[in-house]
């Protein structure tokens, strides 16, 4: 426990650092880092044989989609539609070499959800940093619902939680510390509008950001629990290593997987239209 709260400390100092005080590019810089560690912790996961060509090859694609993300998502849906194609060539070819042909679907599908994964589980977030205005502080908004969602969970399903939220994915969730984090994901946002404008904010921001909160918290909990599923579906309880008492960055980072790219369109569609 200890070891998992002073890893804990740190990290969120770290976060705190690059999201308010480092340049863009060291946050950049931070979060390709990141991403190239997930997916190799994600090739890991469904590739107990290490193939360095697959691993730089889908690291590459999704340090692209990264930088197209924040271009154009035009030219991100060209870039995964030229990746499917060229990877199911690569698999046509690798069947026509008497590989086994469930082998290679497997294959297939894998590398295709590793990429979509990472790349979505990353790639808005600089985006939504790079938001005019408050893009920082809305990044921050995220990490606070998301984060502290997680640790509220957690706490309050260790000390109070009774009943099994998806007991066969993750059987120390419960529905108790769910809750938790939905309540925490208000509490965080009341405290947000707050210090960013003093009290003195609108009452239909206040209204649409009470709305998305917990959304945000549910859509984090289903993250965690997705990335449950893909680990006990190897046998693993772990993503990694990377973090003391955490486990891997995917095991740190997976309930931003699809509260993210929601956050981003409704902070660019709904927030910053009022």
């Amino acid at each position: 426990m200890k070891t998992r709260i002073i890893a804990g400390v740190i990290a969120a100092l770290v976060v705190l650092g690059l999201v308010y005080w480092a340049p863009l590019g060291l946050t950049m810089v931070a979060v390709a880092i990141c991403s190239v560690l997930s997916y190799l912790e994600f090739d890991k996961l469904f590739f107990p044989k290490p193939v360095l060509i697959r691993q730089a090859g889908l690291s590459a694609m999704v340090l692209l989609t990264l930088m197209a993300l924040r271009q154009s998502f035009e030219f991100t849906f060209i870039l995964l539609g030229c990746f499917y194609i060229l990877l199911a060539v690569v698999h046509v070819v690798r069947s026509s070499l008497n590989q086994s042909m469930q082998e290679v679907i497997q294959h297939f599908s894998h590398e295709l959800v590793g990429y979509i994964y990472v790349s979505g589980l990353f790639g808005f977030i600089i985006p939504i940093l790079e938001i005019p205005g408050n893009g920082r502080d809305y990044l921050m908004l995220l990490f606070l619902i998301v984060f502290v969602g997680d640790s509220a969970a957690y706490f309050v399903g260790k000390k109070w939680g009774k009943r099994p939220l998806a007991s066969k994915v993750s059987p120390k969730k419960t529905l108790e510390g769910a809750l938790a984090a939905v309540v925490s994901s208000l509490i965080v946002s009341v405290v947000w509008l707050t210090w960013i404008y003093g009290g003195v904010v609108e009452s239909r921001l206040v209204v649409r950001l009470l709305l998305i909160a917990p959304i945000l918290s549910v859509l984090a909990q289903l993250g965690d629990l997705f990335e449950s599923v893909l680990k006990r579906s190897q046998g693993q309880k772990d993503s990694g290593t990377f973090l003391p008492g955490h486990g891997g960055i995917l095991d740190r980072v997976d309930g931003l997987t699809f509260a993210t790219p929601v956050f981003y369109f409704y902070v660019t569609r709904v927030l910053e239209r009022i």
